[in-house]
């Protein structure tokens, strides 16, 4: 009972500490004339908490190329805050030309990755999304701007003509109105922040029931050769850090014999090759056996 209880407790800490991870930034915010200086020090707080959560995101994503991370970037300044689990102040200090920050900030792991595949970053991460984007004739500068590093963001390859299909309209209301259309379904959503309609209408096309050859697959991984319960307690903990691979890892089973401890996980694939090559990496110079089967 002693034994299963100690693997109980680690297990919830080693959960904990896969949700959410600290990581230090350094913001430095230039001084404006018409800025005051409370408002600097917000702005440097939200590029801050951006830079945290990009950084945690890039994690999970290794393979998102530079436009798309400054794209990435450019969409959780001022929008990170719900990933945030706490940040202690550092330092914060006048320079010559601004405000230098540093920060530690605590990333909600679990969260971020949800909205990260709620707007379809997974699925084109490897493979752009062929579709067609219009936008009023009237658009300005700014919009079109917005609108272009969303398309950046999204991993869009733009074509004429095919589906889904995005318009954007103005309202007389000031406000954007975004239709996506499928051959036989459509969305629309209306918002003053044009990010905020983007992300709701493409966050609903790739929620959408993907068939089992999209959707990330379940497996069954089995481990042997450790001497002790200690060593599979710490390659769970190396397994759910692997976030560019696996979109979920579960320990369901550990088997304690004389010859050594085995262990089996329930594991969500998002790409089967780089998890086959960091456990290549890992396992076999620990003299340890692996095997994959998949579940259903």
């Amino acid at each position: 009972m002693r034994n299963i209880l100690r693997i109980g407790v680690v297990l919830t800490v080693v959960l904990f500490q896969s949700l959410a991870l600290a990581g230090t930034v350094d913001v430095f915010r230039a001084t404006e004339e018409t800025v005051s200086p409370m408002k600097m020090r917000s702005e440097a707080m939200a590029e801050g908490f951006a830079l945290a959560v990009v950084d945690e995101a890039l994690l999970m994503l290794p393979d998102l190329d530079f436009l798309r991370a400054e794209a990435l970037k450019m969409y959780f300044t001022g929008r990170a805050e719900p990933y945030v689990q706490g940040y202690k102040l550092l330092s914060s200090k006048e320079v010559d030309g601004g405000l230098s920050m540093r920060i530690d900030v605590r990333v909600n792991r679990r969260t971020l990755r949800d909205q990260m595949k709620r707007m379809g970053l997974f699925e084109t991460v490897q493979t752009p999304l062929s579709a067609s984007v219009v936008w009023p004739e009237n658009i300005s500068k700014d919009d079109m701007a917005v609108l272009q590093e969303l398309v950046t963001l999204t991993g869009l390859e733009l074509e004429e003509t095919v589906f889904p299909a995005f318009s954007l309209e103005y309202t007389k209301e000031n406000a954007y109105k975004g239709r996506l259309v499928l051959e036989n379904r459509e969305w629309l959503s209306i918002n003053k922040d044009l990010a905020v309609v983007w992300v709701d209408v493409w966050s609903r096309y790739f929620g959408q029931s993907q068939s089992k050859a999209t959707a990330p697959k379940m497996n069954l991984l089995t481990i042997s050769g450790w001497f002790s319960p200690d060593g599979v307690l710490e390659f769970d903990r190396v397994l759910r850090g692997w976030e560019s691979a696996v979109q979920e890892a579960k320990l369901v089973d550990m088997d304690m014999q004389p010859t050594g401890v085995g262990a089996t996980w329930d594991v969500t694939i998002l790409n089967r090759d780089r998890l086959d090559m960091l456990l290549q990496s890992f396992l076999p110079q620990r003299g340890l056996m692996f095997q994959m089967t998949q579940g259903d």
